[in-house]
C-alpha cells in the first residue's frame, strides 16, 4: 500500500486546548481553541518562522533557547547551560557550582566545540521523495537501506540548494508524513552568564519534579559568527550574531488565569505507542533503568568522597542520570495511577475490533498490525545482553574507541553511501563530541564503571553472551569471571591510546589498519567487538525497515478510529503548546496555587541543596524588591504553573504572553504528570517555569549584572 494514498484526516477541534504539541502550520486551524484560551491575535501570523515570535525561537540539541537581543543574547535554563560551564572552566574552576557572568564580551566564554545554536527558517513536506516510490516487495532491510538512500539524497540536495545551511528529514505520525527541515546553523556559543548552581538547581533531586517549586533555572549564551556574518567555527575575530528577529521582554510578568504559549524543540513523547509497548516499558525497560541510574550515582557520590576534584568532572552526568531517574520513578507511578498500559491496551482492543467488524478495513489493517507487534517482540530473547551491552557502550572512552573506528570504516567508502551520521558532512560533529569527553572524564570513575559493566556482561547466560567479548576477556578461560575483568580493565588503562584530546584527534584521522593493529588498550577491546556491533546494525536497520513499514498501517487506523488524535509525537522539531496560568488540586484536600514568591526560598534555605547563595537571601532579607514586584501577589514572583503541553527538549523554551513577548522559561512538570509524555492528563499535568520577574530581579539585586539587563531593555533599579 501506497503511503501516500494514507491521506491525513482533517484537522478537528481538541478536547483539551492544552493538549497538543503543534507543528506551527496547524496553528490556523487552532483558531476556536486559542481564542478560548486568551489568545487575542492571528494565528496564521504566530505560525510563521520568517517573524516573531517563532523567528526567534532555536534549538541547542536537547533544549531550546530564544533570541533577546539584536546581538545574538540566548535565554535557556541554568539546566541546559551546565554543560557550557563544564566546557568553560579552567582547572581548578568549578562553574557549575559557582555561577558564571561575563560583564563584558570579550570576558565571554566558549562552550566548547560541538555546541550549536539552529534555527529553522523552512519545513517542507517531502514524504513522496522519502517513501513514495518504494517497491512492494523489498526486504526490510534493503526498504530501510532505500529510505536512507532517499534522506541523503534529500538532504545533500537541500544544502546544495541552500549553501551554509544545515537540513534534515524527520518523520511524523509515525511515518505517515516526512519533513526536510532548513536551519541555519551557528557553531561559535559562548556562555555569558548563569547563577551557581544553589539558584539554578535549587533543592535538586528533593524539589525535582515536584511544587512549589523555587529555581532559578536560567542561563544566557550568545551566538557568534564570522566577521563576514557567515556561521564559523570559534575564533576570537568573531563578531556576535544579528538575529533577524528577538524577543521583547515583558517584565509585568503573567496573572494567573492569563494566556501562555510556549515554543520549542520537544524531544520525544510515545503517545502513539502500542500498548505492547508500554507494558514493557512498565515492566521491564523502567525498572532496569531506575536499578543502572542508582547505582551509577552512587558510583559518582564514592567517587567524589574519595577524590573532591572529581566533582567538577561528573556534576554534569550527575544532574543528568538524577534527572532520568527521578522521572522513571515518576513514570512508574503515573503509570499505576493514570492507568497507561491498560488505556493504551483498551485503546489497542477496540481498533481491533474496529477493523475486524468490516472486511474492507481488515484488508487493510489487520496484517500489518499484527506483524508489528510481532516485530516488536522479536529481540526479547537478547534482551538482557543488549541492555547490558547498551549500558557498556556508555563508558566516555570505549565509545570514543568504537567511534573512531567506525570514522575509518566509514571513511573507506564513497561519501554517498556512508551510513547517515558519519557522511563529509558530519564529521566536525563527530570529532567536536570526541574533543569535548575530556572536559567529564574522571579516569578512576571509568575504571570502575567498566569493571561493573564488563563482570555484568561476563556472567550473563551462556545463550546471551557476546563471543567476542568472552574471547577478549580470555573467558572461559582465564578462570573466575571477576580476576579476568580486573586483568582487563588494568589492561585497557596501562596504554588505553584514546584518553587524551591529542591521542583522540590524531587517531580520528587514522586508516582503519592503524586502529585495529592495536593489541592493548581501548582500540583493541573496540576491535574485538566490531563483529558484535555490525551484526548489531544490521538488525536495527532490519527492525527499522519493518517498523517503517508498519507503524504508519497502526497510526493510519488509529487515526481513522480517532480523528482528534491531530497532532504528531514530539520528534525534536518545533512546535507550539498553549493554554493558562493555573494551579491544580494535587491530592485530597491538597490545592497548590500557580505561583511561587522569594520568600519561600528563605523558608526552604539551609543546607544542600537549599544552600541558597547569602547574596541573594541578603536581598530578600533586606526587603529589595524593585519594579519586580507583582501586587496582586504582594512579592516577586519565583515560579509558576501551567496547563500547558511539554517534554525533554523543550527546556529553556520561552514563555510567552498573548502579545508574544518573555514572561517566563519553561524548566520542568510536575510529578503527577510525569507520564504525561504516554498518557496525557489535562487534569494534572502541569509545567513549572521561571518567572521572568525573578531572572530580572536576581540580575539586578544579585548578580549586578547591569549590562546584561541594560542589554535586554531593562534599566536596572537596585
Amino acid at each position: 500500500m501506497s503511503l501516500l494514498a494514507l491521506a491525513l484526516p482533517l484537522l478537528v477541534p481538541v478536547a483539551h486546548a492544552v493538549e497538543g504539541m503543534w507543528e506551527p502550520d496547524q496553528l490556523p486551524a487552532l483558531a476556536a481553541p486559542l481564542a478560548a484560551a486568551g489568545f487575542p491575535g492571528d494565528p496564521a501570523a504566530l505560525a510563521r518562522l520568517d517573524q516573531a515570535p517563532l523567528g526567534a525561537i532555536v534549538s541547542l540539541g536537547g533544549c531550546t533557547a530564544s533570541f533577546v537581543s539584536n546581538d545574538g543574547l540566548l535565554v535557556t535554563n541554568h539546566h541546559c547551560v551546565v554543560g557550557d560551564l563544564q566546557q568553560a572552566q579552567l582547572p581548578g574552576e568549578d562553574l557549575v557550582a559557582t555561577g558564571f557572568y561575563a560583564p563584558t564580551r570579550a570576558d565571554e566564554r566558549s562552550s566548547g566545540p560541538g555546541k550549536t545554536v539552529s534555527i529553522t527558517e523552512s519545513i517542507v513536506d517531502v514524504t513522496g521523495a522519502i517513501v513514495g516510490k518504494l517497491p512492494a516487495k523489498l526486504s526490510d532491510l534493503d526498504r530501510k537501506a532505500r529510505i536512507d538512500d532517499a534522506t541523503k539524497k534529500t538532504v545533500a540536495s537541500c544544502e546544495k540548494a541552500n549553501p551554509g545551511r544545515r537540513c534534515r528529514v524527520a518523520s511524523y505520525y509515525e511515518g505517515l508524513r516526512y519533513s526536510l527541515i532548513t536551519q541555519v546553523e551557528l557553531r561559535d556559543v559562548r556562555v555569558v552568564m548563569a547563577p551557581p548552581d544553589s539558584v539554578g538547581n535549587y533543592g535538586d533531586e528533593i524539589d525535582n519534579w515536584h511544587w512549589p517549586r523555587h529555581s532559578g533555572d536560567f542561563g544566557f549564551l550568545r551566538a557568534y559568527v564570522g566577521p563576514d556574518g557567515k556561521p564559523a567555527d570559534y575564533a576570537a575575530g568573531n563578531v556576535p550574531y544579528r538575529p533577524a528577529h528577538a524577543l521583547s521582554v515583558e517584565a509585568a510578568g503573567v496573572d494567573p488565569g492569563g494566556f501562555v504559549m510556549v515554543a520549542g524543540y520537544p524531544g520525544r513523547t510515545e503517545r502513539w505507542q502500542t500498548g505492547l509497548e508500554l507494558e514493557r516499558s512498565a515492566t521491564v525497560g523502567m525498572p532496569r533503568r531506575i536499578a543502572r541510574s542508582e547505582w551509577l550515582l552512587a558510583l559518582y557520590a564514592d567517587m567524589v568522597k574519595l577524590d573532591p576534584s572529581a566533582e567538577p568532572l561528573l556534576n554534569v552526568s550527575r544532574s543528568y542520570v538524577s534527572n532520568g531517574l527521578f522521572n522513571n520513578k515518576g513514570a512508574l507511578v503515573g503509570f499505576t495511577r493514570s492507568g497507561v498500559v491498560q488505556t493504551a491496551n483498551a485503546r489497542d482492543a477496540a481498533l481491533d475490533a474496529w477493523v475486524a467488524a468490516d472486511p474492507a478495513r481488515t484488508a487493510k489493517y489487520a496484517s500489518a498490525i499484527a506483524e508489528l507487534r510481532t516485530v516488536l517482540t522479536r529481540r526479547d530473547g537478547t534482551r538482557d545482553r543488549d541492555e547490558v551491552m547498551g549500558w557498556l557502550g556508555r563508558s566516555d572512552l570505549l565509545n570514543a574507541s568504537r567511534t573512531i573506528l567506525r570514522v575509518a570504516k566509514e571513511r573507506e567508502k564513497p561519501d554517498a553511501k556512508r551510513e547517515i551520521g558519519f557522511q563529509d558532512r558530519d564529521l566536525p560533529r563527530v570529532k567536536a563530541r570526541l574533543v569535548s569527553v575530556q572536559k567529564g572524564l574522571h579516569v578512576e570513575t571509568e575504571k570502575r564503571y567498566l569493571t561493573k559493566l564488563l563482570l555484568d556482561a561476563a556472567t550473563l547466560p551462556v545463550d546471551q553472551q557476546v563471543p567476542e567479548l568472552m574471547a577478549w576477556l580470555g573467558l572461559p578461560t582465564a578462570g573466575a569471571p571477576e580476576a579476568a575483568v580486573d586483568a582487563a580493565v588494568a589492561r585497557l588503562f596501562t596504554d588505553s591510546a584514546v584518553d587524551t584530546v591529542t591521542e583522540r584527534e590524531a587517531l580520528f584521522s587514522a586508516k582503519t589498519a592503524t586502529i585495529t593493529a592495536a593489541t592493548d588498550g581501548f582500540l583493541s577491546l573496540a576491535t574485538a567487538l566490531w563483529s558484535y556491533d555490525e551484526a548489531r546494525r544490521t538488525d536495527g536497520k532490519t527492525d527499522a525497515g519493518a517498523i517503517s513499514r508498519l507503524r504508519p498501517v497502526y497510526a493510519d487506523a488509529l487515526r481513522q478510529l480517532d480523528p482528534a488524535r491531530s497532532y504528531a509525537d514530539a520528534n525534536g522539531t518545533l512546535r507550539v503548546t498553549f493554554g493558562t496560568v493555573q494551579g491544580y488540586d494535587g491530592r485530597d484536600a491538597v490545592r497548590y496555587l500557580p505561583q511561587t514568591r522569594l520568600e519561600g526560598i528563605v523558608e526552604k534555605a539551609g543546607a544542600w541543596p537549599f544552600d541558597a547563595p547569602p547574596a541573594l537571601l541578603a536581598a530578600i532579607n533586606e526587603g529589595k524588591r524593585g519594579p519586580y514586584v507583582d501586587t496582586k501577589l504582594g512579592s516577586v514572583p519565583v515560579d509558576f504553573l501551567s496547563d500547558l503541553d511539554i517534554t525533554g527538549g523543550n527546556s529553556g523554551s520561552p514563555t510567552l504572553d498573548a502579545k508574544g513577548h518573555l514572561v517566563g522559561l519553561a524548566f520542568d512538570g510536575n510529578y503527577e504528570g510525569i507520564a504525561s509524555d504516554w498518557l496525557f492528563d489535562p487534569v494534572m499535568a502541569r509545567t513549572i517555569h521561571v518567572d521572568v520577574r525573578y531572572v530580572l530581579y536576581y540580575l539586578d539585586a544579585v548578580a549586578n549584572a547591569d549590562a546584561l539587563l541594560t542589554e535586554l531593555g531593562v534599566t536596572p533599579a537596585l
